[in-house]
């Protein structure tokens, strides 16, 4: 009976011992968890402060570029009211074409905000594409119309 119960108190000992190691090593996977879980977060917070960063210099790439047309504009048709200027039909359709590019890439940088980091490349591509494409227009316009 002896032996018995000293076999029950070793099975006893193991099981208990087990049981300690288990709780640890479960203990140590919570924990990785949670670091895991708080470094995911950290770099989702990275990722978006980037993401933002991004929005805001595209922003004010476009803006920057249709107040330089808005600003030679002015100059353009106050030269054209103090008679100083004579425009053709054609160069008067020219203007609201440039007009209409600039009300277009300021309507589409006020959706900035709204695009998400899935399809945020390509937006932003085809934004650079539109506002190089309307300085270069804008350039050639008043280049040839001094």
């Amino acid at each position: 009976m002896k032996a018995f119960t000293k076999q029950i108190k070793w099975i006893f000992i193991l099981f208990l011992s087990a049981t300690i190691v288990s709780c640890s090593s479960s203990n140590k996977q919570n924990d990785n968890k949670e670091e895991l879980a708080e470094d995911l977060h950290q770099v989702k917070q990275d990722v978006n402060a980037i993401l933002e960063k991004d929005k805001e210099e595209l922003k004010m790439e476009v803006d920057s570029a249709v107040t330089e047309f808005n600003e030679k504009l002015y100059v353009y048709e106050d030269e054209l009211r103090r008679g100083t200027k004579q425009v053709s039909t054609e160069t008067q359709d020219l203007v609201e074409k440039l007009k209409i590019k600039s009300d277009s890439l300021t309507a589409k940088v006020n959706t900035v905000q709204e695009q998400g980091a899935e399809n945020w490349e390509e937006f932003k591509e085809e934004l650079q594409y539109d506002t190089k494409n309307f300085k270069e227009s804008v350039e050639a316009f008043f280049e040839d119309n001094k």
